[in-house]
């Protein structure tokens, strides 16, 4: 088959503008080392249901904390150390990162933590400090581009979080889990460009508890904005649905939310 010259330069020409915008949509985050981010935070918790009885008059439990994370530089290494601090008490969690992101040497301190070792003299604090810098939203972004409709969370870690996530609701019957968070393209924020990542997060099961059926279903909807300049989270917002059936009838209903607006501000 014969293809003019003329066609195949008008082909390419037309490609041109689609090629242009793919590229000027995938983002490569730097995280800056001269800025922070100081965030206030709220976590609210709201029982709709218990014991399979409305819960009239319902009020949320809400505990308001001041948070911030700061990221600092070893050669090719990184250095986070994020504090919050509440009327429950401070927490200081300190760890170490590859230039891929790759965590070693966390360690958590802060009177919350002595509060939760006297609680619980067994804790393990080594493989709690891990998975909470794992979690970290920043460390997400570390040697990782992504253009719209990429995951934000890898899926190494995707499968962690699930782990800990149904094993955490302390359940007698399995329990499964899904994670489909993306990155959903440039917006504003308070007048600074922004990444946004949004989706769902959800575990559901049924089986026996105590000789009687049971279920849970969870989904919990997730929003985080990174500023586009620093690579510091500007907000970030997790809305939770959980409800426990027993043998057929809604037994338990619980809305939690737990959201932290910040500033970005030089480091002090």
């Amino acid at each position: 088959m014969k293809i003019r010259h003329g066609a195949v330069a008008a082909l390419v020409l037309a490609m041109l503008p689609q090629v242009a915008h793919s590229q000027a949509a995938r983002i490569t985050p730097v995280l800056s080392d001269t800025m922070q981010r100081s965030c206030q935070a709220e976590t609210a918790n709201l029982l709709t249901m218990n014991g399979g009885q409305e819960v009239v008059g319902a009020q949320p439990s809400v505990e308001r904390q001041h948070r911030s994370l700061r990221i600092g530089r070893s050669g090719d290494a990184r250095l986070f150390e994020q504090t919050g601090s509440g009327p429950s008490g401070d927490i200081l969690l300190r760890f170490t990162t590859t230039a891929n992101g790759v965590v070693s040497e966390a360690s958590l301190s802060g009177s919350s933590i002595d509060a939760y070792v006297a609680a619980a003299p067994g804790a393990d604090l080594a493989t709690l400090a891990a998975a909470l810098a794992d979690d970290v939203p920043e460390r997400l972004l570390l040697g990782r581009s992504f253009v719209p409709g990429d995951n934000y969370y890898p899926e190494d870690l995707r499968r962690s979080l699930i782990n800990r996530l149904t094993s955490g609701l302390g359940l007698p019957f399995p329990v499964n889990g899904s994670i489909d968070v993306r990155y959903a393209g440039e917006v504003e924020d308070k007048g600074r460009r922004a990444w946004r990542f949004a989706g769902e997060m959800a575990m559901r099961g049924s089986g026996d508890a105590g000789g009687r059926p049971a279920s849970i279903d969870q989904t919990t909807r997730v929003e985080v904005l990174h500023d586009a300049e620093t690579g510091l989270v500007l907000s970030y917002r997790t809305e939770a649905e959980t409800r426990l059936d027993l043998d057929g009838r809604p037994y338990t209903a619980l809305r939690t939310t737990d959201a932290f607006d910040c500033d970005i501000v030089p480091v002090s």
